[in-house]
């Protein structure tokens, strides 16, 4: 007796699929996917992060250098993950992830990083975030929403006065950045502006204003006691990595970074922009022994603030868990965005989500341990290509 073969399944419901497409008269999305698109876009990330690497300055050898290029890590990295006293197989390599990178969450990248659709999407949820003011566009100032109607008419200086008038800062940054570039503070005292705390007068702050473009207008939050005590100067978050796979949204890393004197008005912890960078323990809540990265990309340990002489290690973090629960409320609100880094500033009463990045950069995390090493994490980078 021939047996006939048996249909492949996927083919079968492909085919019943399309029997009920056709049967309630429903238009076929004859759209591309965008995979070329995504492909094009992942290889010029791949081409930058070549052409700097080869800029770049290191004090490793050039034989230790290409031994490590073959292994897919940039000299940069290979100082940061310590590579030379760990098992460069439980990290995320940058080869891999430079070409994998933005396809995780692909066209849904510039949404998730865009401050402005984020601010709208998380309100939308009931969760917590900076009040928006507006944004400025060719450098108007502009309400967003319903309540823009009721502010001050005018050329929109008028309406950034009128946002500022209370006092507060104002934290103005574009609507689609990262590693803290175009971002600054803006606040009006009694006796003239401030700009990253530093005197301006009103001709300044007006041309500085009236030169920006597709910025986005928050308001300043002030955070909780215990990260204000280590550093007061600047907003101190918490960057915690959340992942999507098959069985829902986890959180896979975290880590807390302060400002210096180095970094500025922010807490920016890059290559040479000088803040430091703390591993959390979660079991404990508590903070580890922070580490600065310089320009060479050495790092050094900081048991202490370097500026403020503050503890670090040791520190509690009063509500982490809440605010992880409340991160992943947040991942939840873009299932198409499965590898997002959030920028977290604690409160004395709970939290606010500053911003969203994607594609993240994961030294911020690795540098205190690898990904790799969770089984769950492993399995999701590996499965998309890294």
């Amino acid at each position: 007796m021939i047996v006939p073969p048996r249909p492949d399944a996927a083919g079968s419901r492909a085919v019943a699929a399309d029997d009920i497409v056709r049967r309630f008269g429903i238009e076929p999305n004859r759209r591309p996917p965008g995979a070329l698109d995504l492909w094009l876009r992942c290889q010029v990330r791949r081409l930058r992060m070549i052409r700097h690497e080869l800029a770049a300055r290191s004090p490793l050898p050039w034989t230790r250098r290409l031994a490590y290029w073959r292994r897919g890590f940039r000299a940069n990295s290979v100082l940061v993950c310590r590579l030379d006293q760990r098992d460069p197989r439980e990290y995320v390599d940058d080869w891999d992830y430079s070409a994998s990178g933005y396809r995780y969450n692909g066209f849904f990248n510039p949404i998730v990083g865009n401050k402005l659709v984020l601010s709208q999407v998380l309100a939308g949820h009931g969760l917590p975030h900076p009040r928006l003011h507006g944004v400025v566009r060719r450098g108007r100032a502009i309400g967003v929403g319903p309540s823009a109607a009721a502010g001050p008419a005018g050329d929109g200086w008028a309406r950034f006065e009128h946002w500022a008038s209370d006092g507060r800062p104002l934290v103005l940054r574009p609507h689609w950045s990262g590693a803290g570039e175009g971002v600054f503070f803006a606040q009006r005292l009694p006796d003239g502006w401030r700009v990253n705390r530093q005197p301006a007068t009103e001709a300044e702050v007006h041309r500085l204003v009236g030169s920006l473009d597709r910025y986005v207008v928050t308001a300043y939050v002030d955070q909780a006691a215990y990260a204000a005590a280590i550093h007061p100067e600047t907003a101190n978050t918490i960057r915690v990595l959340t992942i999507i796979d098959a069985e829902g949204p986890f959180v896979a890393a975290l880590a807390h970074r302060f400002g210096t004197r180095r970094s500025g008005a922010l807490d920016n912890w890059h290559q040479g922009r000088g803040g430091v960078n703390a591993p959390i323990d979660r079991a404990r809540g508590t903070l580890g022994p922070a580490v600065s990265l310089a320009a060479d990309g050495a790092l050094t340990a900081h048991e202490r603030h370097p500026d403020t002489g503050a503890p670090i290690a040791g520190v509690a973090v009063p509500g982490l868990e809440r605010m992880l629960a409340g991160v992943l409320d947040a991942a939840r609100c873009f299932p198409e965005a499965p590898l997002v880094g959030w920028d977290v500033l604690m409160t004395d009463d709970g939290h606010v989500i500053i911003e969203a990045n994607s594609p993240p950069g994961l030294s911020v995390w690795q540098v205190h341990a690898p990904l790799k090493r969770d089984p769950r994490v492993a399995k999701f980078f590996v499965a998309g290509g890294a």
